[in-house]
């Protein structure tokens, strides 16, 4: 059977066998492949491959003046998916996916993988935010139409006025509908909105392949949110979280409320306690879980243990940002939010745990660099126990406000179990 042809073949070259013999040094062995090629050419011409160097193609330099507009898209792509978090965070049990993609941006970094691919899909939300900003904005005509109709209605109810006014907000309404979802399908840019392109429309509108591309682009929008990944990885995190702190926050509550059980102060002690020691650890168990995918990574103490001696203040430093950060989302709680305005302390949660999971994720990875260095090196006890220090203050700050938090939560002792350094906010209301 002929086989396929190789995709590139190094050129050939004639060379005469006199001075292909003179370029070999004196008593040097000649290869097979000249010995070979001997047998077959002859000796007075002999076929050498020659190796054709790739040109190497250099990346176009950064100009100085492209940096506004990156800073710009940045910072704009970065809010787009803090809002897009916030509002999946307002959402009863679908919030867990916000959780799965902080888990999952910080097992990045804990993973060594640039920073650049820290906040996967953050260019698609930013996409998806000027969209909803630009919809948002040519629905104000119809907002304004739509509310003289109303007000008409109102005023002369049953009139030829109000009727003509109910006309134009659904002539209005239903122009915007066809005005986006034509943007949508020709890309969703913002050229998109202004010029609407009248004549093309007409003449796609009724093509079976404009509406069956238009679907294909949708289910690959959806697909590549990866929705049910990052959901899974929430929902393992949370139950992570909640097999670690069920029975310390119990038993906390108990020394706080059970007045009549004669060692409710040694239990609500012992519950303190532990409470501690599971804040020390548990941060960075569902770091090392979402990094592995594997649930039982939630209780391996010894790895972390283990890393902390490679880098003790960066995981010092990283606890303490974490638990200072936590702390002000107990203050949401103090009056309840209206059902429309879930999202914003939602909002508050994700611009405040987010930078904290990444910088749990940073130092897990600057650990395991140095722990998988040619040559390791644990930190002397000089740099580690100043950083158990500042890492077991920082805790016992935390474990403290957790008291004090059910002082201005409207769900009293119970708001010990809402813990945002480790779950998501679960709903944020103060009743």
């Amino acid at each position: 059977m002929d086989t396929d042809p190789p995709i590139f073949e190094p050129p050939i070259l004639a060379v005469p066998w006199p001075q292909l013999r003179e370029a070999i040094p004196h008593g040097s062995p000649l290869p097979e492949a000249i010995n070979d090629a001997t047998n077959v050419a002859g000796s007075e011409f002999e076929i050498v491959p020659v190796t054709v160097e790739q040109p190497v193609v250099q990346s176009p330099r950064w100009k100085w003046w492209r940096w506004p507009s990156c800073i710009f898209e940045t910072a704009w792509c970065t809010l787009c998916l803090c809002v897009l978090l916030a509002v999946v965070a307002a959402i009863p049990l679908v919030q867990l996916a916000s959780l799965g993609y902080l888990m999952n941006s910080a097992a990045n970094l804990a993973k060594r993988r640039p920073w650049s691919s820290v906040l996967p899909g953050y260019r698609r939300a930013g996409q998806i935010g000027l969209f909803l900003l630009l919809a948002g904005l040519f629905w104000l005509p119809v907002w304004l139409v739509t509310d003289l109709s109303y007000s008409a209605q109102l005023l002369q109810p049953g009139s030829s006025t109000a009727g003509w006014w109910r006309l134009g907000a659904f002539v209005v309404t239903l122009a915007w509908v066809t005005h986006v979802g034509w943007a949508a399908i020709r890309g969703g840019r913002a050229w998109h909105f202004i010029w609407p392109a009248p004549m093309r429309f007409f003449q796609e509108v009724i093509k079976a392949r404009t509406w069956s591309l238009a679907s294909e682009h949708l289910a690959d929008l959806i697909t590549s949110l990866h929705f049910p990944r990052l959901w899974w990885l929430g929902a393992r995190a949370a139950l992570g979280a909640l097999l670690w702190t069920a029975i310390p926050v119990s038993l906390m509550i108990i020394g706080e409320r059970a007045f009549e059980l004669q060692f409710s102060g040694l239990v609500g002690f012992v519950g303190a306690v532990s409470m501690t020691f599971v804040a020390l650890y548990l941060p960075f168990l569902q770091v090392q879980m979402a990094a592995a995918n594997r649930f039982a990574a939630m209780f391996e103490l010894t790895a972390i243990r283990r890393r902390f001696l490679y880098a003790p203040w960066a995981h010092a430093l990283s606890l303490m940002v974490l638990c200072l950060l936590s702390i002000p989302l107990y203050l949401l709680r103090i009056e309840a939010t209206p059902a429309e305005l879930v999202w914003a302390p939602s909002l508050v949660f994700v611009c405040f745990m987010l930078p904290a999971k990444l910088l749990l994720g940073a130092a897990m990875g600057y650990a395991s660099g140095r722990q998988s260095s040619d040559r390791p090196k644990i930190r002397h006890w000089l740099v580690r126990w100043p950083a158990r220090v500042v890492a077991l203050a920082s805790v016992l700050v935390y474990v403290g406000a957790l008291y004090l938090a059910q002082l201005v939560a409207g769900q009293g002792a119970y708001v010990m179990y809402f813990q945002h350094a480790f779950l998501v906010p679960a709903p944020l209301l103060g009743s």
